[in-house]
């Protein structure tokens, strides 16, 4: 003897309808704005190793360390493009999903079952790719940051190779 429940006999089954669209929007929102500053500096960091590089008319360590950083620059900002629109994917996926849940609502007080239907496939499928869409992102950003480390140890290494070999030696 299986009982369906309707969503107004649990009141975490309501809330949850009514917040998880809000949520996973302002998530993909704040993940959008942080990437959109990281990429910012990305660019900025990309900028200034392209001006060291062209202002160079040598060819020390120096311009091949400003050379090595401009690289890493520019591959971290094509990572954070990508994210950031798996991001603006995702929000807008959250916000369609909740308009045509809307439709779906309208059709089902006015028994109209055929809208109803397609209304929860349309819902059920923005969720999945808003949900893919910040998974994926995130997953960039993950690549992102490695990066990021990998490009600050090596110009620790570079900093500290450059000032081991200005060093006296001792007598």
């Amino acid at each position: 003897m299986s009982q369906i429940m309707s969503v107004s006999d649990n009141a975490f089954a309501a809330l949850s309808f009514l917040a998880a669209p809000a949520i996973l929007t302002n998530a993909s929102t704040v993940l959008a704005l942080g990437t959109s500053n990281r990429l910012a500096r990305a660019s900025d960091r990309a900028k200034m190793a392209a001006t060291a590089i062209v202002s160079s008319t040598t060819n020390d360590p120096i311009v091949q360390f400003q050379q090595a950083d401009f690289q890493h620059s520019t591959r971290r900002a094509t990572l954070l493009i990508r994210a950031l629109r798996r991001f603006y994917l995702a929000a807008a996926c959250f916000a369609a999903g909740t308009c045509v849940a809307l439709v779906g609502a309208f059709a089902g007080y006015f028994n109209i079952h055929s809208l109803d239907h397609v209304a929860q496939a349309a819902m059920i499928g923005a969720a999945v790719l808003g949900v893919g869409g910040l998974v994926h992102g995130s997953l960039i950003l993950l690549r992102e940051t490695r990066l990021a480390i990998n490009s600050l140890d090596a110009q620790h290494a570079a900093i500290t190779q450059w000032r081991a070999s200005r060093k006296e030696p001792l007598a």
